[in-house]
């Protein structure tokens, strides 16, 4: 009986330990089934994209293209006196060491305007043209010609008052003409003639308080009158004298003798060994001569 019971417990061992094996092999033949069924859908890349290979690179941004400096704006012409003659009057400059005089001309610009600087021209020679506002306004570009030449422009108010204003008419007066000065030449003046020479009724008191130079003049033939050609031509050559300042006209009505003596009065003062300086140039010069006499002196 023993033998029996032997026997049937060691059927049954083997019964389990036969099945604890066919457990085991059914499930390591489903893990192999699952690792190659996802190899198959995870397929290695034959040919991977270069940004796959390595990282990207950052694009470094372009340099803006290189630009020349802006050009400074240019600055306006200027004319003014040398400092120690803003704010005063003057009639000649004391030049002792050169032959120079200033021709001036009031009242344009004006048609006669192009006809005095043709002969100016023609003799290499310069002047200073004192102008009135509203004559800018009408010949703008006859006043940018005075200037384009080589010659100086200055302020003679805008309606040739000689009766006595208020500061305010004067600044109108001054102010206004300053400002077509520039629109018409690009320039700045600081050369005041008052219409005239009048220096009591307002109009000079306002120039000097702005820094302007109040111009007069040391030479008058009296053109304005409308004498011959010679009497103008002869009363300049006979009161010529270096750094003289000479009173002309270029408007304010027909100029035909001035402008007939005048062809006249530059060969002759030239052949006299004169040359032909804007009241800016003349006044520099008596300047330097004041500066040079000064150094001379000090120790």
């Amino acid at each position: 009986m023993s033998t029996k019971l032997a026997s049937q417990w060691a059927l049954k061992i083997l019964f389990l330990i036969g099945s604890i094996a066919l457990i085991s092999l059914i499930s390591e033949t489903r893990q192999t089934a699952n690792s190659n069924s996802l190899a198959q859908q995870i397929a290695p890349v034959e040919n991977p994209p270069p940004n796959l290979l390595k990282p990207r690179k950052l694009k470094t941004p372009s340099s803006p293209p290189a630009t020349s400096s802006p050009k400074p704006p240019e600055q306006p012409l200027v004319f003014a006196p040398p400092a120690q003659f803003r704010s005063q009057i003057v009639y000649k400059a004391r030049i002792n060491n050169s032959k120079v005089i200033a021709l001036t001309f009031d009242d344009g610009p004006s048609p006669e305007t192009l006809k005095i600087l043709e002969i100016l021209q023609k003799h290499n020679a310069v002047a200073t043209f004192f102008c009135l506002g509203a004559n800018l306004r009408e010949y703008p570009e006859i006043a940018k010609r005075v200037v384009q030449t080589g010659n100086a422009i200055g302020n003679h108010t805008w309606h040739h008052y000689s009766h006595n204003v208020t500061e305010k008419t004067a600044s109108d007066e001054i102010d206004n003409t300053g400002v077509h000065i520039y629109r018409s030449t690009g320039a700045k003046s600081f050369l005041f003639r008052p219409p005239g020479g009048r220096l009591n009724n307002g109009l000079a008191d306002y120039a000097k308080k702005k820094n302007y130079v109040v111009v007069i003049w040391s030479i008058d033939p009296k053109d304005f009158l409308q004498p011959p050609a010679a009497a103008i031509a002869r009363s300049v050559l006979s009161q010529a004298t270096s750094g003289a300042i000479v009173l002309l006209h270029d408007g304010g009505g027909n100029r035909q003798q001035t402008v007939e003596a005048l062809s006249a009065i530059i060969p002759k003062l030239k052949q006299q060994g004169y040359r032909f300086v804007t009241v800016p140039q003349l006044l520099q010069m008596h300047a330097g001569q004041k500066q040079r006499i000064a150094d001379q002196k000090s120790p």
